[in-house]
């Protein structure tokens, strides 16, 4: 095994496509979509546009240098030396953009795409990962949630389609169970909005926590020469944030 998430079985990542992630907070939707992106980035050199609310560039750069080169930057066993660091920066470097979040520019979905636009131009971005949806302002108006939703995965999807850019959304579950109850594995029709998350979007994808084990599970793909739906399971390295493979464990 390789140690990077495969889940070909089920899941084929093709420009042009939207996918939505979700799951409960904490677990690990945010960290399986960087480990794609690094997968992409050193198997087919991929570049990435990255729009992330919940995580500062600094922070999210050290998360992609240890996923890219399996060692912890922080103290502790198995950091990283300066020349591995300095290597591994370099290629995050030449392989992500983040688009700011902090600054004057509005965080609406068409300022989003925009700069994601303009990432394509410069630099090639093929793939672009909103991460999550509830930070995106939403326009005032008289529209319900779902038809607002809908009319935002419909700009993302034709960004998609016309710039070849494949698009992860992160989006969380509506409902919460209080803490110390198990909770059902979420899917589309959890995220608020539902309807419109399932209905709009290429492939759907649940990232569920088990214990040591972290679940996931494709609950939607449009085309069949993409994948089908199916579910596997993954083991979460906590030195260096990186997924390993337990090809066993993929059931249909």
């Amino acid at each position: 095994t390789t140690g990077y998430p495969s889940i070909d079985s089920v899941y084929t990542i093709a420009p042009g496509q939207l996918t939505v992630v979700t799951g409960y907070p904490s677990s690990g939707k945010s960290n399986f979509v960087d480990q794609i992106m690094v997968n992409l980035a050193r198997s087919s050199d991929w570049k990435f546009a990255i729009c992330s609310f919940e995580n500062q560039p600094e922070v999210h750069i050290t998360r992609l240098m240890e996923l890219y080169s399996y060692q912890s930057f922080y103290e502790g066993r198995d950091r990283m030396s300066k020349q591995v660091a300095d290597d591994a920066f370099k290629w995050v470097q030449e392989h992500f953009l983040f688009i700011d979040t902090q600054g004057e520019e509005p965080n609406t979905i068409d300022s989003i795409l925009m700069r994601a636009k303009a990432a394509v131009k410069r630099m090639g971005v093929r793939g672009l990962v909103v991460d999550p949806y509830n930070y995106i302002d939403q326009p005032a108006g008289d529209k319900s949630e779902t038809n607002a939703i809908s009319d935002i995965l419909t700009k993302v999807k034709k960004f998609c389609m016309t710039h070849d850019v494949h698009t992860w959304f992160v989006a969380h579950p509506s409902k919460i169970n209080r803490a110390g109850v198990e909770q059902p594995r979420p899917d589309g029709m959890s995220i608020s909005g539902s309807m419109a998350w399932w209905a709009k979007t290429d492939c759907g994808i649940t990232v569920h926590r088990q214990g040591r084990f972290v679940e996931i599970a494709v609950w939607k793909c449009r085309y069949r020469w993409v994948g089908t739906q199916g579910e596997t399971t993954l083991l979460y390295n906590k030195t260096a944030g990186n997924y390993t493979e337990n090809l066993d464990s993929f059931d249909v």
